[in-house]
């Protein structure tokens, strides 16, 4: 019995060095840093900061890329949640996470970017953001998590770059005014209920990398208890493809697409004969009124996700003929629509 006693108050001991073994490198090389009324947590060890909350009440925030010689790597957990006041948040080029609810009910952000370094973004982070009418994914985002724009409700357009290979359960729920929603050619699967309640939706262009949709990821509204197929919803894709399957099966239309935009001439090309063509094409359709282009020919010639063909699609296409001659590396499905 005596030793059966001593065992338990040795393993009871042992715990508790543990314990404070284990919190003692976060006492000693943790310190929070207070700038502008935003809260760091900084790390000695590492030379990375975190914003963990924001005091003020101002209408624009500014991240600086770095904060008492520490470099901010991370916007932390629940950081901005509910604040009412920020519109405009600036990210540094040094944000490689975004935590769980970071920004979540924030209703009021109009703009916030996604910058270059940016790879992952947590669950819940844009949650109920009634205002966030632009989100430009950037390129090198490797992962969203479920929930992560549920209910941003403002937002027209979004594009999930190529790096995303799982777009989660009800990460993109309930986002109404969507009409245009775009997957990058790498995305591999497409969970249940993804983007369920995509009230305005008309086009969902998915890539031919996309192995497995589930069931009701795509093209459904519920109402408890059912589901319905949302009214002007088609489906873009290659035939033969697991979206020409996901389609049928659930008798959305499908939609013949080969992914080149900007290519309105389709000679393998993007250049200045595209820019012009698209540009006599506005014109003839401000003078004359409709147009020959079919369905796959409008997604190919929009490329900036406006629901319609014109001269800043026309400018576009140029920039991208200029950026690519002089060694630009990215795709036009990149540069159109990523950040």
């Amino acid at each position: 019995m005596k030793k059966m006693m001593m065992n338990k108050k040795l393993a009871a001991a042992a715990m508790a060095i543990a314990v404070l073994l284990g919190a003692a490198p976060m006492t000693a090389n943790a310190k929070e840093i207070t700038e502008n009324d935003v809260v760091y947590d900084a790390d000695d060890e590492s030379g990375l900061a975190s914003v963990i909350s924001y005091n003020g009440n101002e209408s624009k925030v500014v991240i600086p890329a770095s904060v008492g010689g520490y470099r901010v790597c991370h916007i932390g957990e629940g950081a901005f949640n509910k604040n009412q006041d920020i519109q405009y948040v600036v990210l540094p080029a040094t944000i490689k996470t975004i935590g769980s609810s970071a920004f979540s009910n924030c209703k009021n952000l109009i703009s916030i970017n996604f910058p270059s370094s940016l790879e992952s973004i947590g669950s819940y982070a844009f949650t109920t953001n009634h205002s966030l009418k632009t989100i430009k994914l950037n390129r090198g985002l490797t992962k969203i998590n479920e929930c992560s724009f549920q209910l941003c409700i403002a937002a027209e357009t979004l594009t999930i770059p190529p790096l995303v290979k799982t777009i989660p359960d009800h990460a993109l729920h309930g986002m109404h005014e969507l009409k245009t929603l775009r997957f990058c050619n790498g995305v591999n699967k497409i969970e249940e209920t993804a983007a369920l309640n995509g009230y305005k939706v008309s086009r969902i262009i998915i890539p031919p990398s996309v192995k497995e949709i589930q069931e009701h990821a795509l093209g459904y509204r519920y109402y408890s208890p059912d589901y319905a197929l949302c009214s002007k919803v088609e489906i873009y894709g290659k035939s033969g493809s697991e979206a020409e399957r996901y389609a049928k099966e659930n008798y959305i239309p499908f939609v013949e697409f080969d992914f080149a935009y900007g290519d309105v001439n389709k000679d393998g090309f993007v250049d200045a004969i595209d820019a012009s063509a698209i540009l006599s094409e506005y014109v003839r359709r401000s003078t004359k009124g409709g147009t020959d282009y079919s369905k796959a020919d409008e997604v190919r010639a929009d490329v900036n996700d406006d629901m319609s063909v014109n001269a800043i699609d026309a400018s576009l296409v140029l920039s991208y003929y200029s950026y690519a001659s002089s060694g630009g590396q990215g795709t036009p499905e990149e540069y159109f629509f990523l950040s």
